[in-house]
Parts: C-alpha cells; sequence; structure tokens
C-alpha cells in the first residue's frame, strides 16, 4: 500500500500573519508611559497686587524659543547667575528687592507682636502666615545665625509666548534651580559642612537643615500668563 504524501503546508503568507499579528498586539496593549510631573507655579493675576518692579526678576521666552532676561536677550545658560544676582545682591541695589534683616531679636520681637494680634483676631489667615513664617526664620537663625533675607512678595517671573514650545519652558525652570540650588549648595557647605543635594529629607536632623536653608533661599517662581513676546 502506498504511502500517504503530506500536504506541504504553504508558509507563503506566514509573514504577513506575524504583521498583521503585531500591529493588533500593537493596538490592543496598554503602554505604561513615564508620567513628566509639573509642579503647578502660581499664575501672575493670583499675586499680582503684591508685586512691584523691583521684587520680581523677569524671564521672557519668546515664539521663536529666544530667552531675555528683564527685557535683555539672553542666552539660556544666564538664567543661573541671573537668579544669583536676584538672591544675593549688593545691599541698596535698587534695581532688586530690598533685604528683610533677620536676626533672633527681630524674630522674637515679630513673633510676640503677631501673638497679640491673635489675642484679638484668632482665625485671622494673613496673620497667622505671617507667624508661620517668622517662627521658620527663628529656627533657621538657631542654626545658621543672622541672615539677609527677601521680602515675601519677591519672586522669578516666567513669561511664555503663546507658541513658545514645552521644552524650552521646561529648561527655563530648570536653569531658575540650577542657579538656586547652587547658592544653596554653597551656604550648606559652609553651615554644615554638606552639599544641600545631599541632605536627607528623612533624617530627623537634615530636615531642620534643609528648612533653614529654605528660609534665606526661597523657592519663588511663578509663572505669567501666556502672551504675544516679541
Amino acid at each position: 500500500m502506498a504511502k500517504k504524501e503530506i500536504e506541504e503546508i504553504n508558509a507563503g503568507s506566514m509573514a504577513d500573519i506575524a504583521f498583521l499579528l503585531l500591529i493588533f498586539f500593537l493596538i490592543t496593549t496598554t503602554m505604561n508611559l513615564p508620567q513628566v510631573h509639573e509642579e503647578r507655579l502660581p499664575q501672575k493675576s493670583e499675586i499680582e497686587f503684591l508685586l512691584n518692579k523691583t521684587n520680581v526678576l523677569q524671564i521672557q521666552a519668546t515664539k521663536t524659543d529666544k530667552i531675555a532676561i528683564e527685557e535683555e536677550f539672553a542666552k539660556l545658560e544666564d538664567i543661573q547667575e541671573a537668579v544669583k544676582e536676584f538672591y544675593v545682591h549688593k545691599v541698596g541695589d535698587r534695581r532688586w528687592p530690598k533685604y528683610i534683616d533677620v536676626t533672633r531679636k527681630v524674630c522674637e520681637d515679630t513673633l510676640v507682636r503677631l501673638d497679640e494680634v491673635l489675642k484679638v483676631y484668632p482665625d485671622a489667615p494673613l496673620y497667622n502666615i505671617e507667624r508661620g513664617i517668622w517662627a521658620s526664620r527663628l529656627e533657621a537663625v538657631k542654626l545658621i545665625g543672622d541672615f539677609p533675607a527677601l521680602p515675601n512678595s519677591a519672586t522669578v517671573s516666567i513669561q511664555l509666548d503663546n507658541a513658545t514650545s514645552y521644552d524650552i519652558y521646561m529648561q527655563v525652570l530648570d536653569q531658575i534651580m540650577l542657579g538656586l540650588n547652587d547658592l544653596r549648595n554653597e551656604l550648606c557647605l559652609e553651615k554644615f559642612g554638606i552639599p544641600f543635594t545631599k541632605l536627607n529629607k528623612k533624617v530627623e536632623t537634615d530636615k531642620a537643615k534643609i528648612s533653614a536653608i529654605r528660609q534665606v533661599y526661597p523657592k519663588r517662581i511663578m509663572k505669567e500668563k501666556n502672551r504675544s513676546v516679541q
């Protein structure tokens, strides 16, 4: 009896089938994309009543992604030095904010006055906020000594054009924080012998150091509403 011949399988369409299966899985599979967290910065309209020109370092990004600092065109890297000058400038320089002298006596006297007011108006939100600020400053003075502080309304302002790319916006933010962290690292090295970026938020003693350094160099950044910037 003759053996039954096994019919040959036609594999000519296998490549097409594999391609279709690949497309199917790409379409139906849920991709876990990395989540980029963007911190919400306060809008100028929310705090504009607190500001005057000398209390603001304005950084602009135009529709062609060019950078301007105080209305003068500059390189992206120049933002770091501008931020440092804004936070650390010669006393009496009228271009920049007037410092508040933060000493132990000033902190304690201010807290006494605020406590007297809060006895009469215990639910006054602004006085409660102000008291919290001066209480934190007092703790900072105990750790690092007297220091000059920017007024509460001093801020770095980012102004964007409607066509400014998101990438440039994030680079501007990054340059601002690089300048700020340089100052924090220098002060932290001077006072504690360790860079600010090496402090551990989970260690109680480091938490106090972080708070003190931030009192001297607070993060003050706001974003203006997008508009046409030439």
